[in-house]
């Protein structure tokens, strides 16, 4: 699944807000979605999307674009 053109947006405001994590996890772990909802851009991960998940004090799930998305505005944040 293509990410949806708002996908960018949310995902900033999330980091800003501190919705998704500033720091990186220790361990993502790949495969493919279960119908779960992205917590980048609050649509399900199907069956047939890779999904990246993490845990960060609660399970995090991203389709694979979301979580490039999401790791390149915390090395952006990083590095202001």
């Amino acid at each position: 699944m293509p990410f949806p053109p708002d996908a960018p947006d949310k995902i900033r405001d999330k980091v800003e807000r501190g919705a998704l994590p500033r720091t990186p996890p220790a361990k993502m772990f790949a495969g493919y979605g279960r119908g779960e909802i992205c917590a980048g851009c609050d649509h399900p991960i199907q069956p047939d999307d890779i999904e990246y998940e993490f845990v960060n004090g609660e399970m995090v799930r991203m389709h694979i674009g979301c979580a490039a998305l999401w790791q390149a505005e915390r090395r952006r944040r990083d590095s202001a």
